[in-house]
């Protein structure tokens, strides 16, 4: 299972390493006009030169600055919008006379895209397997000297994490009060929805000298953060799992350093060519949020197999993990494809080109509102990416426990106590059904 696990954390950086290169490089070609292949190679040399030299240490201290300038750019850019707007009552009103201002329906329609289930219930359980089972997030907090600096570390990321989506969610509704008559997608000013921002952010701070370098600077900071950390981490993964057991204790340490070093050159260079790939794949957001729920929902399935069912074992938990996985990846291949060729598209909102002050292809527009169809019938497909995780964890849980009854239920004497939720240590102790079972305790060779 480790070992699947470890497959499953390199897969899933392979895909999604390309994702945080393209981002930053997406801004800059829409800020400069610079080619994004001309970008990608530039970023991810400088990634992984600071990444192979300051390891672990060197990324937590560019993350600590990345940080501040990415929400220092985000401030600026809400502020300086909503100024040039006249103000919080302009934004407000502009987003809800253009049915902006929808909240999730009250659906539990799994094929709805943002409904209240998928946002509240989906969304939940997604970043639950981003935060508890990523090697990259658990590998920081390993770092920490204690457990309660853990749950401090924790607790003030949920509060930046909040924060920052409540900023993103506010920068949107800026964007379509600035655009609000002169949509620059139907108009072609911009190529895709990931470059509206970039296309604020030069309307709004172009005047200002400095300032869309700024936000340059901050959407560089969060990629370069989010690949450092990757980088760091897969790294880690391949030496433990995949080289160490082959090579024993005979590693020297000179002999690891270049194993890591070159892991993160290797991945690194790879990330250049599959940016070709992510580009045709649409949008970011959901990209990547389709991509690490269907590899990492199972995961998170067997994590929680493993802390709250000590009955079921480890054949079990892996035929229901693999089944999971392949469910997943049929899934999101099938559904992204679908995507892609156009032959499933969600409802679009009504967009405007009346008040442009500049010209364009009024063709563009037609086409555009002509696709404003919501998909016909329902599959499998059409799921919310955001049920993705949920989807994939509970798959591994059902097969799991259906394989139990092909390969037995494992003893709960074998179970270290340690491996269990505390409700669940309780439960065992306290139920009359486990009455006279002592789980096995780790012992301590001192």
């Amino acid at each position: 299972m480790r070992l699947f696990g470890a497959a499953l954390f390199v897969l899933k950086a392979i895909v999604w390493l390309p994702i945080a290169v393209y981002v930053p490089a997406l801004t800059f070609n829409q800020v400069t006009g610079i080619g994004i292949h001309t970008i990608t190679p530039i970023v991810i040399v400088i990634c992984t030169f600071y990444t192979c030299v300051g390891g672990l240490k060197g990324v937590v201290y560019t993350d600590v600055v990345q940080s501040v300038i990415m929400y220092g750019s985000l401030i600026v850019i809400m502020i300086k919008g909503t100024l040039d707007l006249g103000g919080f009552g302009v934004v407000w009103r502009r987003n809800r006379e253009g049915g902006r201002l929808n909240t999730p329906d009250w659906t539990m329609d799994p094929t709805v895209r943002l409904s209240v289930f998928s946002v509240f219930v989906g969304g939940v359980i997604f970043k639950l397997q981003s935060t508890s089972i990523n090697q990259a997030t658990v590998q920081r907090f390993m770092s920490l000297p204690s457990l309660k600096h853990i749950k401090q570390t924790l607790y003030t990321f949920s509060i930046g994490l909040i924060l920052l989506y409540c900023g993103c969610i506010y920068i949107g509704l800026v964007c379509y009060a600035t655009y609000y008559d002169c949509d620059p997608m139907s108009t072609g000013l911009a190529g895709r929805r990931d470059q509206l921002v970039p296309l604020l952010v030069m309307r709004v701070l172009g005047v200002v000298p400095g300032l869309p370098g700024l936000f340059v600077s901050a959407v560089f900071s969060a990629a370069l953060s989010s690949l450092s950390t990757l980088l760091n981490s897969l790294s880690a993964v391949i030496l433990e799992d995949f080289v160490r057991p082959k090579m024993g204790k005979s590693m020297k340490e000179s002999h690891v350093a270049l194993t890591m070093r070159l892991v993160v050159i290797i991945f690194g260079i790879s990330s250049i060519f599959m940016v070709y790939v992510v580009e045709k794949l649409g949008m970011v957001l959901q990209l990547s949020a389709t991509l690490q729920s269907s590899l990492y929902g199972p995961m998170l399935g067997v994590f929680t197999v493993g802390m709250l069912m000590p009955w079921v074992g480890e054949k079990s938990t892996f035929v229901g993990s693999i089944c999971a996985f392949l469910t997943m990846a049929w899934i999101a291949v099938n559904a992204q494809i679908a995507n892609v060729t156009g032959s499933f598209r969600h409802k679009k909102l009504p967009v405007s080109v009346g008040n442009c002050d500049y010209e364009f292809d009024m063709n563009r527009y037609l086409n555009s509102t002509s696709e404003q169809e919501h998909h016909s019938g329902s599959s499998v497909y059409h799921v919310s990416f955001l049920l993705y995780a949920m989807l994939g964890a509970s798959l591994t849980i059902i097969i799991a426990n259906l394989a139990t009854f092909v390969f037995g239920r494992q003893d709960v004497k074998d179970v270290d106590e340690e491996l269990l939720a505390p409700f669940v240590q309780r439960y065992l102790r306290k139920n009359k059904y486990y009455e006279g079972v002592e789980l096995k305790k780790r012992t301590n060779n001192l």
